[in-house]
């Protein structure tokens, strides 16, 4: 058990046996939307969305009807929890909030407070923003997030932290040579975000940089704040672009955005060059040989596992049903690396408009749809061999009699140190569609 500061107070989410902070995001009919925004380990080193070390418990900016029941402590040192009564519902909750940030910045010792809205509190017009800045007025650090949940799924909600926390509590500073900012994997709603901002790292460290990943072991606050002093940073999805662009405008740092993860040996070379030609001083030689290397590694095991591929039936056409985190990357990587044919390329994370054009570059038709219904249609006429997807689609794969590949969530499958981003991601998809081909 250790002294540090402990990040916000813990909700439980009754569709889910997980321990969340009330980010009011709130369970859809389609289960694609049904995790919230903001979640955390225990230990709370994580980040999840934001839960950071130094980072106070959220305080409820919100009415009763759209929280999220509070759980007792798992731990003697968890921070202090508040449940809101009835009488907010009724009564102005200015005068609570004012109070109530001012009791846990006494209590709870860390470096940012944050406050999270839920539908009542908008809909009835509590000015949760003033209140905010009256303490920020004071001297205390706090942001105020609209997080209702008609305003999106948890994909806004880190979008929409990230751009806030940029803003507003990211202050300038001295560029580290080599810094890279990673962002695009979303905590918990993406099923491998934690493997995946690994394997990023691993590969930006490889070609002589320092990466710098908000989330996961090495992220926290310090890493949130040293975003201004990057030379450079990525956005893997479309949910980091709201960042990226925000510490474009304020401190001046340039920016590459990719249409999701690059999957596989081919396109983690081409993305690590556009890397290595925006990020000012680097040793192209030593970033060519590790390049290099990491196409040398994933051809040696492709090799070995032609014979087995070409066993279950050779080139073959596929489904895909994911997230635009993994959608783009795996179909080029099954078209371009194995020689298969997409039958129906679906992207069920409702990507914002702007950014479809960048997802769909040279690839087929592709349609957007969050509706488990219309993508079990999608996947059922279109007479895939094999699907890529999340346990949802199981019942359509099942009556198509073909494997499932569970690369998205919910997900049965555990991903903490492998996921199928990178270079080692594509060997890693290969050696599901292997295992999966042989139990169908």
């Amino acid at each position: 058990m250790d002294d540090d500061p402990k990040p916000f107070h813990v909700c439980q989410n009754p569709q889910r046996d997980r321990h969340v902070v009330a980010s009011n995001l709130r369970e859809r009919a389609n289960p694609r939307r049904r995790w919230p925004s903001f979640e955390f380990s225990d230990q709370g080193r994580d980040v999840a969305q934001i839960g950071t070390d130094a980072i106070e418990p959220p305080l409820p900016g919100r009415r009763l009807k759209c929280l999220l029941h509070l759980t007792p402590p798992r731990r003697a040192d968890a921070p202090p929890r508040r449940r809101t009564h009835d009488h907010p519902i009724v009564w102005p909750i200015a005068s609570r909030l004012r109070e109530q940030i001012k009791n846990t910045r006494g209590v709870v010792s860390s470096e940012i407070t944050v406050v999270l809205t839920g539908c009542p509190a908008e809909m009835i017009g509590d000015d949760v923003e003033a209140m905010a800045q009256e303490a920020r007025d004071a001297g205390d650090e706090v942001l105020d997030l609209a997080t209702a949940g008609f305003r999106g799924s948890a994909y806004h909600g880190y979008q929409s932290f990230l751009q806030a926390a940029v803003e507003r509590t990211v202050a300038p500073g001295v560029t580290r040579a080599g810094l890279v900012n990673i962002l695009g994997p979303v905590p918990h709603q993406d099923a491998t975000w934690l493997a995946e901002i690994e394997e990023l790292s691993r590969l930006i460290a490889g070609v002589g940089l320092i990466p710098n990943p908000i989330f996961g072991p090495f992220g926290g606050l310090s890493s949130l704040r040293a975003t201004a002093q990057a030379e450079l940073s990525v956005s893997l999805s479309p949910w980091g672009g709201a960042a990226v662009r925000a510490l474009d405008d304020r401190f001046g740092i340039p920016w590459i955005e990719s249409a999701g993860l690059p999957v596989g040996a081919a396109a983690t070379g081409a993305l690590l060059e556009r890397i290595v030609a925006a990020a000012g001083e680097v040793d192209d030689a030593a970033a060519r040989i590790f390049i290099d290397r990491e196409r040398q590694r994933e051809a040696y095991f492709i090799d070995r596992l032609l014979e087995t591929l070409y066993r279950q039936g050779g080139a073959r056409s596929f489904a895909v049903a994911l997230p635009s985190l993994h959608a783009g990357g795996i179909v080029r990587f099954l078209s371009h690396t194995l020689g298969w044919s997409p039958a129906a390329i679906i992207v069920t994370d409702n990507p914002p408009a702007e950014h479809r054009s960048t997802l769909e570059d040279e690839l087929p038709l592709v349609h957007y749809s969050e509706d488990d219904d219309e993508i079990a249609t999608l996947i059922g006429s279109s007479g895939a061999e094999i699907v890529f997807g999340s346990s949802l689609e199981r019942a359509v794969a099942d009556r198509l009699a073909v494997p499932l590949i569970e690369c998205a969530a919910p997900t049965r499958r555990l991903s903490l140190t492998s996921g199928f981003g990178g270079s080692r991601g594509g060997l890693k998809l290969l050696e599901a569609i292997v295992t999966a081909s042989d139990q169908a």
